[in-house]
């Protein structure tokens, strides 16, 4: 063979592995999407890939302050690079919660395109680890909603986009351009955003189709959280606004993809090694509330029933545990479901004290509770959302892990104490019939990280929320 040829050959050889091997810095990452290229990178080369594509997005969420649920203060685990880093360490040698998040959200994709259960379920607590079989049924989801790279890279975006309306200079950034008002969530300061084209950069790698799908899907999101309905969190009169999305359900599709691997995500901040917060429960929570969703669209469930069938899945799960069955047409067990969502409890044990908990209330108490829970924000009726509540059981959860039943019981009765106080709070302060406000109960995490909470939890009752609402 002539020597030209042996040198083309090895060119040839050498340029191919550069591109679907190394990448050079040339490289972007929506070209390599668009190639079919995603599963060919490393983690690490993706993570470095996706700040050169984003770096103004990354530059927001280093604004992010995230405060709820920040572990025991032990050093964040990673899994980039020789010293195990994580996403922001990797990047910029310091930690930046939202950007471990959201990095997390788009390595879980990766992973989950690649078939990789491994490294999705890495670090995830063996007792509700991610089974492979329902890993498998959340992959198989993945690839039927993304037929084309067009819809990998729409779904890239969204993740990256997701979460910059938390970032506090945003919201200032629109107040002065006269789009936006105060105490608004950070769903709609984006949606507020993107109206004042503040992110044509990153919506422009898209085709109008997909751009089209990417910004209905962040409206939706600013009036629709859909994991406050797998999570209990919200009521049935918040998802009247998924009728957005008759007709368009491909739009549809990407959103709840996003959403799940947001969730998947959602505790990078703690622990960056994998997919740490999508337990088998949580998957398999999310995988029932799909074709429900749909049939709400479709107009083929009522809301109310839409989500009481959500609340029936969590039920069923518990049952697998050998819990004993729940009712969601008897007010007292749809509303302890309600707080079984919130809590995420997983297994028996947990559901035992959370039950123990909820019957050894004051009469009184547990009966306004059980109203508050129960009120569905439908055909004109008043109803509250308590924002961040999954977010406070977890904290209470994690202060008493170490403690005995007892103590854990008095702590739970604590935090439902606090909640029948919001609601019957709130209720007085709704200004118009008809309305869904949200209570974000954040400020109760101080109360339960005070020194001296677990020997007295009614420290707690101290904890009174303004009256404003947003």
């Amino acid at each position: 063979m002539p020597n030209n040829t042996i040198h083309s050959t090895i060119d040839c050889i050498i340029s191919w592995l550069r591109r679907v091997k190394t990448f050079d810095n040339r490289s972007q990452l929506a070209e390599i999407i668009r190639s079919g290229n995603l599963k060919k990178l490393s983690d690490e080369q993706a993570v470095r890939l996706l700040y050169r594509q984003f770096e103004p997005e990354f530059d927001r969420l280093k604004h992010v302050d995230y405060t709820l649920e920040q572990g025991d203060g032990d050093l964040i685990k990673g899994s980039l690079g020789r010293k195990g880093r994580t996403p922001s360490q990797f990047l910029f040698r310091h930690d930046f919660a939202e950007i471990n998040r959201t990095v997390v959200n788009f390595l879980s994709l990766k992973w989950l395109l690649e078939d990789n259960h491994r490294a999705f379920t890495a670090n995830q607590p063996s007792v509700v680890k991610l089974s492979e079989t329902t890993f498998k049924d959340f992959r198989d989801l993945a690839r039927d909603i993304l037929k084309t790279t067009d819809d990998i890279l729409a779904l890239v975006v969204s993740l990256v986009l997701g979460d910059v309306g938390k970032d506090p200079h945003l919201e200032e950034d629109i107040i002065q351009q006269g789009g936006l008002s105060k105490n608004l969530n950070h769903d709609e300061v984006l949606a507020s955003a993107i109206a004042l084209h503040m992110f044509d950069k990153p919506l422009g790698l898209l085709s109008g189709e997909k751009r089209g799908e990417v910004i209905l899907g962040v409206k939706v999101g600013a009036k629709l959280n859909i994991p406050q309905l797998t999570q209990g969190e919200n009521v049935p009169g918040s998802l009247q606004s998924i009728l957005m999305l008759q007709d368009h359900e491909q739009a549809f599709n990407l959103k709840y993809l996003e959403i799940m691997l947001d969730v998947s995500g959602a505790g990078g901040h703690v622990d960056a090694r994998g997919a740490i917060r999508m337990i088998e429960p949580v998957c398999q929570s999310f995988l029932s509330a799909y074709p429900v969703l749909k049939n709400i669209i479709t107009e083929k469930l009522p809301v109310r029933d839409a989500y009481n069938m959500v609340l029936h899945n969590r039920g069923q799960l518990l049952a697998k545990q050998d819990f004993h069955a729940l009712d969601t047409n008897n007010p007292s067990e749809r509303a302890f479901l309600r707080l079984c969502a919130m809590g995420r409890v997983a297994d028996k044990d947990l559901a035992e004290l959370f039950e123990k908990a909820f019957r050894g209330l004051e009469p009184r108490i547990r009966e306004e509770l059980i109203k508050g829970l129960n009120v569905d924000g439908c055909d004109g009726e008043d109803a509250v959302i308590l924002y961040y509540m999954p977010a406070i059981f977890a904290e209470a959860l994690r202060v008493t892990r170490s403690a005995p039943d007892c103590k854990k019981i008095q702590v739970l009765q604590s935090l439902m104490s606090f909640m029948e106080r919001t609601y019957t709070n709130a209720e007085r302060d709704v200004g118009h019939p008809g309305a869904i406000v949200e209570r974000d109960v954040s400020p109760a995490k101080d109360y339960i990280q005070r020194e001296g909470f677990l020997d007295d939890p009614t420290i707690l009752n101290q904890c009174v929320l303004p009256v404003k609402t947003y």
